[in-house]
């Protein structure tokens, strides 16, 4: 007998996810700290597992979140649009101490004090990139490395107007940020140029890659009518 249960969609058409299993008695002991620096400290976590045997693991932890909010940070999944123009997504070229090489990612940031995240991600997309925008959606919490820490984010799509003024005139912005160089890539070409970056030394985010995996599965299965569930 495997250990697999079927979870029930609240829709109409008889679809179910498959789960492997229910693991809820899981639950946090005590929290120790064991180091600290600036903008991070690492503790150590204890807990009991899904058989009440007791476990530690260490973690990390942002020191700059509120406590007001849920999250750490934003990221922004910025679609750049002109008139008789491809539509781009806005990212950025960075280079990144942690990772001891350059980036492409997406523009994001810490949320600060009473920030909501819509006010974060817009103010996040003006600093990295110049551009101003209008905001679409803002996602749930999501966690960025589970594994590791809890730092959470929320992704917001935001669609920047490509006509406006404001953003076509960025050259004194480009020219006094070169630390981050922001750059437009079509979005039916997103995959192709990440792979590209990738070939060239680059460390791709890995939301912005999932992303563009997303975007071409769908393309694939709206144009051979696969049923979504059925992507693996």
């Amino acid at each position: 007998m495997n250990n697999y249960s079927i979870i029930n969609n609240n829709n109409n058409n008889n679809q179910n996810t498959i789960s492997m299993g229910s693991l809820t008695n899981c639950r946090f002991v005590q929290e120790e700290p064991i180091s600290s620096g600036k903008w991070l400290s690492l503790a150590r976590i204890t807990y009991l597992d899904q058989n009440g045997v007791e476990r530690v693991w260490e973690g990390a932890t942002r020191l700059t979140r509120s406590e007001t909010t849920r999250i750490d940070s934003v990221g922004v999944i910025a679609f750049y649009r002109r008139l008789l123009h491809h539509d781009c997504i806005v990212l950025l070229k960075q280079y990144r101490p942690a990772l001891k090489a350059y980036s492409i990612e997406m523009p994001s940031g810490l949320v600060e004090e009473q920030e909501t995240p819509d006010v974060s991600a817009l103010r996040e997309l003006k600093e990295c990139t110049g551009f101003t925008g209008s905001i679409k959606k803002i996602g749930p919490v999501l966690a960025m490395d589970p594994g590791a820490s809890n730092c959470a984010m929320r992704l917001v799509t935001v669609e920047v107007n490509g006509d406006d003024y404001d953003n076509i005139n960025m050259t004194s912005f480009i020219d006094s940020q070169r630390f981050k160089e922001p750059i437009l890539i079509p979005v039916s070409e997103l995959l192709e140029k990440l792979s590209a970056f990738a070939s060239a030394g680059f460390i791709i985010d890995s939301r912005i890659d999932a992303f563009a995996i997303g975007l071409v599965m769908g393309n694939n299965s709206r144009k051979n009518k696969i049923p979504t569930t059925l992507i693996m």
